[in-house]
């Protein structure tokens, strides 16, 4: 028995030695498998970061010809791109046996691709941005400068005017037959000083151009019909200007008259003026 005993002991302590041994061995083939697998992750973690760090740098010199706001939506696109390569390089080992390390690797590469595409689109986006932005720039001071050098007529107001030759007279015109228009020409330091030719057009609600004296001026073969003309002493400053306007008895009618003021051809102001 005791021979027994002893014989059952030694295989069952050489049962528990081999199963050591394939145990060892089966941890030494995995630690090895999963050293190789950390090393080659390791190396492609360091190729991507070179990658990046190029994009970067290629960042660094572009944010140097933009505008702080202009760059903060490139660095905005890098970061979404460092963002999802980061999503697309967690490796999970549990699915490595529906997609291997180098599907997932030329994955992060194609993304890598995809996103320094978007920046070189972003990048051409600005610059063609900033040119259009310039040349709005230079037509809004052209226009500045127009605007400067016209006279402007400002507070325009129109009455009307009846003529009474006898004071005691029983019998009274009920149609007016004048008007009177008074206007500020606005001071402007950018528009040379002296006399200001002024023309003041009345227009009925007819669409009647009122001229009692048929007075007009012509240049490179426009023609202005006007119906008052005066002048004015401008000194750059506000100037105070006030004229009387003869009108047609035939076209002097009831309703909305538009009054229109002009220096040479170009308008400097309007107003309507209510006959009731």
């Amino acid at each position: 028995m005791a021979t027994n005993k002893t014989n059952f002991i030694r295989i069952s302590f050489a049962f528990l030695a081999v199963l050591l041994a394939l145990s060892f061995l089966g941890y030494y083939h995995f630690y090895s498998e999963y050293n190789i697998v950390l090393k080659k992750s390791q190396a492609e973690n360091k190729l991507l970061q070179n990658q990046f760090d190029e994009i970067l740098k290629k960042y660094d010199s572009l944010s140097l010809s933009i505008e702080d706001e202009e760059a903060l939506e490139v660095k905005e696109a890098i970061k979404d791109a460092i963002e999802n390569t980061n999503d697309n390089s967690k490796i999970n080992f549990s699915d490595s046996n529906n997609k291997s390390l180098e599907d997932q690797i030329n994955q992060i590469k194609i993304d890598i691709n995809n996103n320094s595409d978007e920046i070189v689109r972003i990048n051409e986006k600005i610059q063609k941005d900033k040119k259009t932005l310039t040349q709005l720039e230079s037509l809004k001071s052209n226009d500045v400068r127009i605007r400067h050098d016209k006279l402007s007529a400002i507070n325009v107001t129109v009455r009307g005017v009846k003529i009474l030759s006898d004071l005691y007279s029983k019998k009274r015109e009920k149609k007016i037959q004048q008007i009177r228009v008074c206007f500020t020409l606005q001071g402007n330091e950018f528009i040379r000083q002296g006399n200001k030719d002024i023309y003041i057009q009345v227009v009925n609600p007819k669409n009647q151009i009122i001229s009692a004296e048929d007075t007009s001026i012509i240049f490179n073969n426009i023609k202005l019909v006007y119906s008052a003309k005066t002048e004015a002493l401008y000194n750059q400053k506000d100037v105070d200007v006030c004229s009387y306007v003869n009108l047609e008895p035939n076209k002097t009618i009831k309703g909305k008259y538009i009054i229109n003021i002009y220096n040479s051809f170009s308008k400097i102001g309007t107003t309507i003026f209510q006959y009731d």
